[in-house]
């Protein structure tokens, strides 16, 4: 008796749903490895296309690598529940989703992962109510999985995590806390933007289009995540944001609350490192208009140290340090008393409406000696409208207009 006959002989058993799978996924990596290599051994190259981030994720970890961690059992058992989403019957299905949500989020990343990827599974079902239950099942374990991985944040890194949403909330992460720091406040700030976010890390969603200057998350996922560094693709974006800075910002002034807190060291790490090159005027502009005395205090000290500096940012320093009240702006003013420096400004910024032809034959022509002596007579309770400079205007920023100071 031959060895074929005694093989046909033989009565097939039927095969479990567990063996067909394990068959099923043989012969695809047998197939796959077909199509690779040409009939004479040599690699057939060909252009594979490129595989997204949700094509990726899950599918192939649970086959290769979590299917190894977990024991047959238990993968036997997610199988049977995962089936029962196509049953006929609505309330297995509604209890089953339930059991499998509860599974996914109570458990382990291997245990999430292989219910994940079989619920995918389910894309290819012909009944439209199972796609629409696994497809809503999926969205659930991920909000379920996104809101505990960013509860679980702590200034310590998660090293060599498995956990996808784990690497990259980590990476988000580090990226908001060099420029918010790494306390228990940037945390807080830090997990209500990424809430907000989802587990897609849909940014957009968590900053208003229409007014930003109203939720701290705004602000927070604006200055910390949304604005990119430096680069030219990014300018319109810069742009906005220093329209938006330059407006009035209430939440962010005071430092009340821990959130406003956050906030504030945002513009100050914004202006301190300043990835968007901005002007010391736009940098001491928004430093003024949020209130934060300190980041005023050095930015004056950075211009007053500096050799050649601008004539018109020097008066600017002074009249920011003015209202701040800075300690050593009173030796600065009596050292410009005898600047006679002209502070350029542009034609239409004159006062009286000075046009081009007149200019800069105008009757307002502020100096830096005129911009001293003002803040001198101010500091002693002077006016200085009866002492000549009667074309003072007031500015809710400087306190006074540049160009409106002089005789």
């Amino acid at each position: 008796m031959t060895t074929a006959s005694f093989v046909s002989g033989v009565k097939r058993l039927p095969s479990s749903p567990k063996f067909a799978q394990r068959r099923k996924l043989r012969r695809l990596i047998a197939a796959s490895a077909c199509m690779a290599f040409s009939t004479n051994g040599a690699f057939v190259s060909a252009d594979q296309p490129k595989q997204t981030k949700n094509q990726t994720s899950f599918e192939e970890a649970s086959y290769f690598g979590t299917d190894q961690r977990l024991p047959e059992s238990e993968l036997a058992q997610i199988d049977r529940n995962v089936s029962l989403l196509e049953s006929d019957s609505a309330v297995i299905r509604r209890l089953t989703a339930d059991r499998l949500y509860s599974k996914a989020s109570s458990g382990d990343a291997a245990t999430c992962e292989a219910i994940l990827c079989r619920l995918r599974g389910l894309r290819v079902s012909f009944s439209l109510e199972t796609r629409q239950l696994a497809n809503q099942l999926v969205e659930r374990i991920r909000l379920a999985c996104h809101q505990q991985s960013v509860a679980a944040l702590s200034p310590s890194p998660w090293g060599d995590s498995g956990d996808i949403l784990d690497r990259e909330l980590d990476q988000w992460w580090q990226q908001f806390s060099q420029r918010a720091g790494e306390d228990k406040e940037a945390i807080g700030q830090f997990q209500l933007v990424a809430l907000t976010a989802g587990p897609d890390w849909h940014w957009n969603a968590a900053v208003a289009t229409q007014d930003a200057q109203t939720g701290h998350e705004d602000w927070s996922c604006l200055l910390g995540i949304k604005v990119p560094d430096c680069g030219i693709r990014y300018v319109p974006a810069a742009k906005k944001l220093q329209k938006k800075l330059l407006a009035t910002c209430p939440n962010s002034i005071g430092g009340r609350t821990s959130t406003e807190r956050v906030v504030g060291r945002l513009i100050d790490s914004t202006i301190r490192r300043n990835p968007y090159g901005w002007s010391r005027e736009t940098c001491l502009g928004i430093a003024l208009t949020h209130q934060r005395s300190e980041l005023v205090t050095e930015l004056c000290e950075r211009i007053w140290d500096t050799p050649g500096v601008r004539v018109r940012e020097l008066a600017l320093s002074l009249l920011a340090a003015d209202r701040m009240n800075h300690d050593g702006l009173p030796e600065r003013l009596t050292e410009c008393l005898n600047d006679q420096r002209v502070i350029t400004v542009l034609p239409g910024q004159a006062h009286f409406g000075v046009g081009e032809a007149d200019w800069p034959h105008s009757i307002v022509v502020p100096r830096i000696s005129d911009v001293a002596q003002y803040l001198l007579w101010k500091r002693e309770g002077v006016d200085a409208r009866q002492h000549g400079m009667t074309a003072i205007q007031a500015d809710p920023v400087w306190g006074v207009r540049l160009e409106s100071i002089g005789r």
